[in-house]
């Protein structure tokens, strides 16, 4: 009978590569999965803990599934270096046992990387010219590339070259969220080419241990870099695409509450007029030319819509204004709402 085997190991005898004494005896050959399933939780502790730090501090809110995503990733994380670790030290009957469990763990990370990425895509209900859809190519392309890797992994389990290069690669694409998270690196925030060549440099280790195993690059290696470089060559090109957006948007649409645009008018639109916020920011809204905008200093005009004379939005992004009013019946702050964050700005005398 069959039986799985998961992340970095070997379920049955390896090729002919790894069956060499030779290249079995070297620390380096026994040692690299290992290595590079201690650095992924590295990776993901330097991404996510300052994110955690701001939810835990209220500033930032997320939806409780988000959390249940983040625990089904971590535990993936550790049981890749788990089984690292037992076909390493040559426990494969544990392995394979475990082997079993990760399958259906694998399945797990699958569903709720696209339960995340829709929710997060319904639930914000994002304008059409919105970067978030954007944001959904490297999500998709995660997914995409996580399910081949995966799969192609268990299906060929009985090869262990191929197997453990699969499970690293399917593992290594997901790290993807971790590293565009890193806002030390230089140029991170610079677009999405960095990113990539960041992640792309994860590769590096895995050609250098091929050349230095056997003086060649591996098929599922050169295969593998293949198909990131290709997705990620799309993504760059049809990123802001405007067809793409408006695909999408079509397609959340009937999932979404419609907005109802109100006109409003120059009595209406007077007492938002002005500047808020403080002595560090401060944002103005203006009318020009019978539209009403918000600018932030150095930036272009946003043009808002409306829903009422007090709930307006912006037509290019993900930014609601609810503004406030006093006894007096003049508005004192602006409550915005991007997403998750939402913060007050009070009227500027």
């Amino acid at each position: 009978m069959n039986k799985f085997s998961t992340p970095a190991g070997t379920a049955q005898p390896a090729s002919t590569m790894d069956q060499n004494p030779a290249i079995q005896s070297t620390r380096r050959d026994r040692y690299f999965f290992v290595v590079m399933a201690v650095l992924f939780p590295i990776l993901v502790l330097l991404g996510f803990v300052p994110d955690y730090q701001v939810i835990l501090s209220g500033e930032v809110k997320v939806h409780w599934f988000t959390h249940v995503h983040g625990a089904i990733m971590t535990a993936w994380l550790g049981v890749f270096l788990m089984q690292s670790v037992l076909a390493v030290r040559g426990k494969l009957a544990l392995h394979r046992k475990l082997g079993l469990l990760s399958v259906g763990l694998g399945v797990l990370v699958w569903l709720t990387m696209g339960i995340v990425t829709f929710r997060a895509l319904i639930g914000n209900n994002p304008p059409m010219a919105d970067g978030q859809f954007d944001i959904l190519f490297i999500q998709l392309y995660g997914m995409l590339l996580f399910g081949v890797f995966f799969t192609w992994g268990i299906l060929v389990r009985k090869n262990g070259a191929s197997h453990k290069r699969l499970l690293l690669l399917a593992t290594l694409v997901i790290m993807q969220a971790a590293i565009d998270r890193i806002r030390f690196l230089p140029g991170i925030q610079a677009g999405v080419f960095p990113r990539f060549l960041y992640l792309d440099a994860l590769l590096i280790p895995l050609f250098i241990y091929d050349w230095l195993m056997f003086r060649r690059i591996h098929t599922i290696t050169g295969l593998g870099l293949l198909l990131i470089g290709s997705l990620q060559v799309g993504i760059i090109l049809g990123w802001e695409s405007p067809v793409w957006h408006q695909f999408w948007f079509n397609r959340i649409s009937p999932f979404v509450e419609q907005v109802v645009e109100v006109k409003l008018s120059n009595a209406q639109t007077a007492p938002l007029l002005g500047d808020y916020g403080d002595k560090t920011w401060h944002m103005t809204v203006s009318h020009v030319d019978s539209l009403l905008y918000l600018q932030l200093p150095g930036q272009p005009r946003l043009e808002l819509g409306a829903i009422s004379d007090t709930r307006l939005f912006v037509r290019t992004i993900n930014w609601k204004l609810l503004f406030v009013k006093g006894p007096d019946g003049r508005v004192t702050k602006v409550i915005n709402d991007q997403i998750s964050i939402v913060w007050e700005a009070r009227r500027l005398k």
